[in-house]
C-alpha cells in the first residue's frame, strides 16, 4: 500500500503547471515555428515558441505588420526563412524574420501586406498568431 501512495507522490510531481510569460521575464525562449494558413475568411501568420511570450505588436507603417517577440530566440535555421506567400488570395504577401541581438536577444516577425487589412490576434499558450480577414 504505500508504494501505491508513493507513486501518487512522485508522479504529482511531474504534473505540468500553466506558466505565464510574466514568470519567465528573464528566460530566454526559442521560436520553433513560424507558420502561414488559408482558411475561408481568413489568412493566419502564426508563432510557436518553447514558453510563452511577451510580444508587442506595431501597425505604425502602412503596409506593414511587426511583431517583436521579446526574450526569443530563433536555434534553427529554417526558422528565419522567409515565407513567400505572394501566390495566396491574402492580403499577406511575405513573412520574414529579424534576430535582434543585444542584452535581451529579441526576434521581429515582419509581415508585409499587399493592402492593409483588419486584423484579430489570438494568444494561446505558446502560440501566438495573426488572422487577417480575406
Amino acid at each position: 500500500m504505500n508504494r501505491f501512495y508513493t507513486a501518487l507522490a512522485c508522479i504529482s510531481l511531474f504534473v505540468a503547471t500553466p506558466v505565464n510569460a510574466e514568470d519567465l521575464a528573464g528566460e530566454l525562449r526559442d521560436l520553433t515555428w513560424l507558420g502561414f494558413q488559408q482558411f475561408q475568411d481568413a489568412s493566419r501568420v502564426f508563432v510557436k515558441t518553447t514558453e510563452p511570450v511577451n510580444y508587442q505588436v506595431d501597425d505604425s507603417k502602412p503596409g506593414v505588420i511587426s511583431v517583436l517577440l521579446e526574450n526569443t530566440a530563433v536555434s534553427k535555421r529554417i526558422n528565419t526563412l522567409p515565407l513567400d506567400t505572394r501566390y495566396f488570395e491574402s492580403p499577406v504577401r511575405m513573412v520574414t524574420v529579424e534576430i535582434i541581438e543585444g542584452a535581451s536577444p529579441s526576434t521581429r516577425i515582419v509581415i508585409s501586406l499587399r493592402e492593409d487589412a483588419e486584423f484579430k490576434e489570438i494568444k494561446k499558450d505558446n502560440m501566438l498568431a495573426l488572422d487577417f480577414r480575406r
